[in-house]
């Protein structure tokens, strides 16, 4: 009797669980820490080429601009930009949960964040970096996010180009080789000492007089003209 009782006041064992983000709404900054860091020691192994025929880079002139770039190339932008632009860029995040894991990674490499989307925050969001315009910074959009579809433009861009009386820089991150995830985005991973070029394309304004329509096939068109996705296996 008295074994049993004893094995009855013994609590069960509880198993140790193994740290995951998986229900965690938000990253831990450490972790956050750790994997810009990680994220730039890769990015130093990359071949890192500009290709700017109308040399925005150099007169830094249009100045301020919207800057559109594809959901699946963004990653990797704040490795391959040149550092005095990354402390004059502000990028919009979706306010989803994968957002604020982006965000926090992001702003390890010194870039300013604003958070929302269409479905949240959008009004807000959108007030917020007229303000950052208007003070001289560059916004970064990703166009097809946060869902998709792939190579799809959100009016969004077009709202603050018009909005804002700004320039439509259309940006791309090609990698020569690179791994492709299969994601709604098919997110691109270049390869260690691949060559992975910045290119922009030709800097434009929006007219007044243009439908929204018209402005997202714009801004679409440009930025399927500088995408090269040959590099993808």
């Amino acid at each position: 009797m008295s074994h049993e009782k004893s094995a009855e006041r013994t609590p069960p064992k509880r198993r140790r669980r193994l740290f995951t983000l998986k229900n965690k709404r938000h990253m831990p900054a450490w972790l956050g820490w750790l994997l810009a860091r990680l994220v730039g020691l890769y990015g130093w192994t990359f071949r890192v080429r500009y290709d700017d025929p109308d040399g925005w880079l150099e007169s830094g002139s249009p100045w301020p601009v919207v800057m559109p770039i594809w959901h699946n190339r963004f990653v990797f932008l704040a490795t391959v930009a040149p550092k005095a632009l990354l402390k004059r860029v502000t990028v919009l995040i979706s306010a989803s949960r994968d957002g604020e894991y982006i965000s926090t990674l992001i702003r390890f490499f010194g870039v300013d964040v604003v958070r929302g989307s269409s479905s949240r925050g959008g009004m807000q969001a959108t007030r917020t970096m007229l303000q950052k315009l208007k003070d001289g910074q560059m916004i970064v959009v990703t166009v097809d996010g946060p869902r998709g579809p792939r190579y799809t433009v959100h009016p969004g861009a077009v709202a603050l180009a018009s909005l804002g009386k700004v320039a439509v820089l259309p940006t791309a991150v090609n990698a020569e080789n690179c791994w492709q995830l299969k994601s709604w985005d098919g997110t691109q991973i270049p390869k260690p000492f691949s060559k992975v070029t910045l290119k922009f394309g030709k800097p434009f304004f929006l007219d007044d007089e243009e439908t929204r329509e018209t402005g997202v096939e714009k801004i679409r068109q440009a930025l399927l003209a500088i995408t090269d996705d040959s590099g993808a296996n």
